[in-house]
């Protein structure tokens, strides 16, 4: 991209109110600070990190929690953790760096619901339903049978709204994807995902998907991957039309990003290309296996291409963060309000 392009992008970045990444994976063998400040550098105000052992368990995502926030404690100066609404705008305008975290699959919460309101108080904003396979609660997208979701999944849902954590669909098979959606009382969301008439991939999600989603008044993040967009190079004119089917088909305010960037995905092909039968099966030929990741300076060019559109300046906005920030708020109050409800019943049983 040119000069131009870059500078004008980075004006419509500066102006946002604030500047979100869904998705930031951050297993051990990705840990860096650097990382964390290229973002800030290219003017995002906060980030989930996905924090979890591999596979997840629920004592390592504890742990690695603890970890980093000692990691963290010598970069207070720009770094911030968040464990609510109030500590992401106390961060932002303190002009840092805002850190949240997710996990990856519930796999780790068993059939003990209880593990959900520690891991929220512990910062864990959204969690993923299911990561490619199956598990108790949910299908994941690899799963041929894609059965919906378990009675268990429905609980689970159900309690992630009563305690204010967002019910995450990226990576869970499309019937389970469509049941949460129905049974979850709070918005809902797409944290990573491609979109699946823009690329056949099993990672991706259809249109029916989208619209449901949207009907929830929740978001879709678009993941930068470029395997999952059909895009080696993984292009801001790539993350852009992904962008764009979304706004076209729902609207503006139910799309935004969730990079899923990683600084080298070479290591990680191989282990995917020998899983093709399994948890990344390829069943309609389509799919890649090579490529790059949507850089964060590369959100500069994504905002500027949405302006070529002919995006609005809110619009614009939201896809950047607002309406991820929007999305955080609903299900925060939703819970909220619950909270505040059941206290007013036991106030009268007394």
């Amino acid at each position: 991209m040119g000069q131009t392009r870059s500078v004008a992008g980075k004006d419509i970045i500066n102006r946002s109110p604030c500047v979100w990444d869904l998705t930031v994976p951050w297993v051990e063998m990705y840990w860096s600070i650097d990382l964390l400040k290229r973002y800030r550098q290219a003017g995002y105000t906060f980030a989930s990190l996905t924090i979890q052992d591999m596979p997840p368990s629920f004592d390592g995502v504890l742990r690695d929690i603890e970890r980093f926030v000692r990691l963290c404690e010598p970069h207070s100066d720009w770094l911030a953790i968040a464990r609510n609404g109030v500590d992401i705008e106390a961060g932002r305008a303190a002009g840092k760096l805002v850190i949240g975290f997710n996990v990856q699959d519930t796999e780790l919460v068993h059939s003990d619901l209880r593990r959900l309101r520690v891991l929220k108080s512990m910062g864990v904003r959204h969690m993923l339903l299911a990561y490619q396979l199956r598990n108790n609660a949910a299908d994941g997208c690899a799963e041929p049978a894609d059965a919906g979701l378990s009675l268990f999944g429905r609980r689970l849902v159900r309690e992630m709204n009563n305690l204010g954590m967002v019910v995450d669909c990226s990576h869970t098979g499309r019937q389970s994807t469509l049941d949460a959606m129905e049974v979850s009382a709070a918005p809902v969301i797409f944290s990573h995902s491609g979109v699946k008439a823009q690329c056949e991939h099993i990672r991706n999600i259809d249109d029916e998907q989208i619209k449901a989603c949207a009907a929830t008044h929740g978001c879709i993040g678009v993941v930068g991957i470029g395997a999952f967009l059909g895009d080696p190079t993984a292009s801001a004119e790539t993350v852009f039309r992904h962008v764009d089917h979304i706004v076209q088909l729902v609207g503006p305010e139910y799309a935004g990003i969730g990079t899923d960037y990683i600084d080298n995905l070479e290591p990680i092909w191989p282990s995917m290309i020998a899983s093709k039968d399994s948890m990344w099966r390829d069943p309609t030929g389509t799919q890649l296996y090579e490529g790059v990741a949507f850089r964060p300076e590369q959100l500069s060019e994504l905002a500027e291409l949405m302006s070529k559109a002919g995006y609005s300046e809110s619009a614009i906005y939201g896809v950047l963060g607002t309406n991820f920030e929007r999305v955080y708020k609903a299900v925060e109050a939703h819970a909220s309000a619950l909270s505040h409800a059941a206290d007013g019943q036991d106030k009268q049983s007394k």
